[in-house]
């Protein structure tokens, strides 16, 4: 058996949380299936990096012709999103959709920064339409959790890929949409040395690190953040919160963008930056986040109990589980209600600054508490392996079977909501944002 991982996102040296994962996924498949030769394809060249087993195979793609080369030649390609071109590939290859993000609702916020008003509902009318075809051509999907799953359903349900004749096949879905979880590496740990204490200007080898895990998305709320810091800067002035990288690999968000710019400003005009707040430039490399990780005293990431919230997976939590570092964050997605119920840390409303530091504070000084949480964070860590979660997809795979209509029944719809994805695309002039 042959199967393609066909990464959309950067992989190399520094990755984002879409290249981590389908590096990531290509590995546990190859330990999953030791008898498959698989393929890791990566787009572009953005520097070496191994193959994640000793069944992968890397090799490297400039344009979605080449793409679609590439996915000719294998039994199964899985992907995060199929260029239009793909439609040709039905029923000669099966399709795996990695849906573990609600691509929609992200696309919702970025069309408020990156598309002019007069172009946004026809910006996110041709992103639905690809959405629509995605789901199409898709002979297996998988997501981050259940909810998103229920999400992909009804999705599925109104574009007619469930009818009598599915369900009669699979009633549970489970062949065709199962939850395939954003997951951490076995093995515990791996720090190079001091990365943060002692080592970044500003910050005293005794000071207490707090880190914001990941990129400044739109969906983030800095500035309450911020605000908080500023209450605890007087009285706490050991409390170092470290943004891990403001550049983003795929470019995507970056130092002059959206709410990463205001930010930076913001921390300026408060008299926190590069004194209680610091701003890592560039990305830190995906080799050297362990370093990171063991230093950190707390974590803390905060948003909005709003729609992207409610099918959120936040993969930047998943790490953190994995380095036993407890954290605050804000109510609303289904990792946050772990958060509050196991307890992993502390959840808090959104806009509530003045929660926010009380919550820093207790995770710092509340050493019992804190213990119990990396004990809790201890079994996550463990139960969300890479080689745990991959296993669904691995299943599907194995079948050499799909329970979705038969290509030749899907091939025309997709043909056609591909279609109007591409003329949308052009009457709005503006490229898509297909991370």
């Amino acid at each position: 058996m042959r199967i393609l991982v066909l990464s959309r996102a950067v992989i190399g040296p520094q990755m984002a949380s879409p290249g981590v994962r389908a590096y990531q996924l290509a590995g546990a498949l190859g330990r999953a299936l030791p008898g498959a030769e698989i393929t890791l394809a990566v787009p572009g060249d953005r520097g070496e990096v191994a193959p994640p087993a000793r069944n992968v195979g890397i090799r490297r793609y400039y344009s979605n012709s080449e793409a679609l080369f590439l996915a000719r030649q294998h039994d199964v390609t899985v992907s995060r999103n199929f260029p239009p071109q793909f439609v040709q590939l039905m029923g000669k290859t099966r399709l795996a959709l990695d849906a573990f993000t609600p691509l929609f609702i992200e696309w919702m916020e970025l069309s408020q920064r990156d598309i002019l008003p007069k172009w946004r509902r026809t910006w996110m009318a041709s992103n639905r339409w690809y959405l629509n075809m995605q789901l199409t051509l898709a002979d297996f999907i998988f997501c981050a959790d259940d909810r998103q799953r229920d999400l992909w359903i009804g999705m599925m349900m109104a574009l007619d890929l469930v009818p009598p004749s599915v369900y009669a096949r699979d009633p549970s879905l489970r062949r065709y949409i199962d939850v395939v979880p954003y997951g951490v590496p076995q093995q515990p740990l791996r720090p190079a040395g001091p990365a943060l204490k002692g080592v970044m200007p500003g910050i005293a080898p005794a000071d207490r690190a707090l880190l914001w895990n990941g990129g400044i998305t739109e969906w983030n709320d800095t500035e309450t953040l911020l605000r908080a810091m500023a209450r605890l800067g007087g009285r706490r002035p050991e409390v170092k919160l470290v943004f891990m990288g403001i550049n983003h690999p795929d470019f995507a968000f970056g130092p002059n963008a959206g709410v990463t710019r205001r930010t930076i400003e913001l921390a300026e005009e408060l008299g926190l930056k590069d004194r209680t707040v610091f701003f890592l430039e560039g990305w830190v490399p995906y080799a050297e986040i362990d370093s990171y990780l063991a230093e950190a005293d707390a974590s803390v990431c905060l948003g909005y109990e709003n729609l992207e919230a409610r099918f959120a997976f936040r993969t930047r939590y998943v790490d953190l589980f994995r380095a036993r570092v407890p954290l605050v964050c804000t109510r609303g997605d289904v990792l946050a209600e772990r958060v509050e119920r196991e307890p992993l840390g502390i959840t808090v409303p959104e806009r509530d600054a003045d929660a926010v530091a009380a919550g820093i504070e207790r995770l710092l000084d509340d050493a019992a508490f804190r213990e119990t949480c990396r004990a809790n964070l201890a079994r996550i860590g463990a139960e969300l392996s890479w080689d745990a979660a991959v296993q669904p997809l691995a299943d599907f795979c194995a079948r050499r079977e799909s329970v979705a209509l038969p290509a030749r029944q899907r091939q025309l719809r997709a043909a056609f909501r591909g279609g109007v994805y591409v003329a949308l695309k052009k009457a709005c002039k503006s490229p898509p944002l297909h991370l």
